[in-house]
């Protein structure tokens, strides 16, 4: 059996955000008809490590994905492996830690596209880390950013991250000297960090018409949000209910284990429902799911010519 190995390399020369936000939308409209994730499982150890594998199937594409991946202090790596849904046959393994990256900033993309304010032209990101300045990238695909803000704890990080945006994305950026002046009022709020507790409040968004997307703290034990911004918001959505509520100490603080009040993207998107009319507050968490990665790696196989070996 000859199955093709997609690097890294391949992955990033052949893909583009935009297209895997396309994707995303795409197929998560088809969610719970004939698109459905595989439950996540996951493990943890000292120190901060840990081991993942979920998936996703779409019966339309006759694709089925499944990820694996191990992030440690040191560093993570993942793969990918795509199957035909009708012959059984594994179509490619590609290598996923890139794919990783985009779709997980593609899912905060659509989320912004569909829940922040049409006139939200600035962003505040938290965080300087690796999955940071995909999540501008993809802020920047759905909304004309006129600036970006930037905080970090380490200054010498965030003035580093601050010139990788430049640089790469073309964007106005300004480093705030604290957490407070870098989301304070601003429209749309992005968190990617890994922090253990949280550590904004409904207070301190004090702007009036924000979106927030919390992409960090996707480890049950830690969180980036206080329960109060998640009773104040007006709207939560979440990539995948399952998952955030076995993962989500934010969300189970904020509305109780069950999430009750909380709705799946995937659902507001078969419903064409975007930013509730005069909404302060809308927030949307995302703890991952396969889906995501199948949407991503659809995108990869078809820019590779890789065919199903069933019709």
């Amino acid at each position: 059996m000859n199955v093709p190995y997609l690097t890294e390399a391949d992955v990033r020369s052949m893909v583009s955000l935009p297209e895997v936000i396309d994707a995303l939308e795409v197929l998560l409209r088809r969610q719970g008809s004939g698109a459905d994730n595989i439950p996540k499982s996951l493990t943890t150890w000292d120190p901060a490590s840990s081991a993942h594998t979920l998936g996703g199937i779409d019966t339309a594409s006759g694709l089925c994905a499944f990820k694996n991946w191990v992030n440690t202090p040191v560093g993570a790596q993942a793969v990918l492996s795509l199957f035909d849904t009708v012959s059984g046959q594994l179509l490619a393994v590609i290598g996923a830690n890139h794919l990783g990256s985009l779709r997980t900033a593609g899912i905060a993309g659509l989320a912004t596209r569909w829940l922040a304010a049409p006139d939200a032209r600035e962003l505040a990101v938290v965080g300087s880390g690796r999955q940071a300045l995909k999540q501008v990238e993809a802020v920047a695909a759905v909304r004309p950013l006129d600036r970006v803000r930037v905080w970090s704890p380490t200054p010498e990080n965030r003035e580093k991250f601050a010139d990788a945006v430049r640089d790469e994305l073309g964007l106005t950026v300004v480093v705030a000297p604290s957490l407070a002046e870098a989301i304070d009022g601003a429209p749309i709020v992005t968190l990617v960090t890994r922090a253990r507790d949280p550590f904004i409040g409904a207070a301190d968004l004090a702007g009036t018409a924000v979106h927030v997307n919390a992409m960090g703290a996707v480890l049950p034990a830690n969180a980036e949000i206080a329960a109060d911004v998640v009773r104040a918001a007006d709207l939560v959505a979440v990539d995948n209910l399952e998952n955030a509520r076995r993962g989500s100490r934010e969300l189970i603080d904020g509305c109780g284990p069950e999430l009750g009040g909380v709705v799946e993207l995937g659902q507001l998107l078969a419903e064409g429902r975007g930013r509730p009319d005069g909404a302060r507050l809308t927030l949307f968490k995302a703890m991952g799911m396969g889906l995501s990665d199948l949407a991503a790696a659809t995108v990869v196989a078809r820019k590779a010519g890789i065919e199903r070996t069933s019709s």
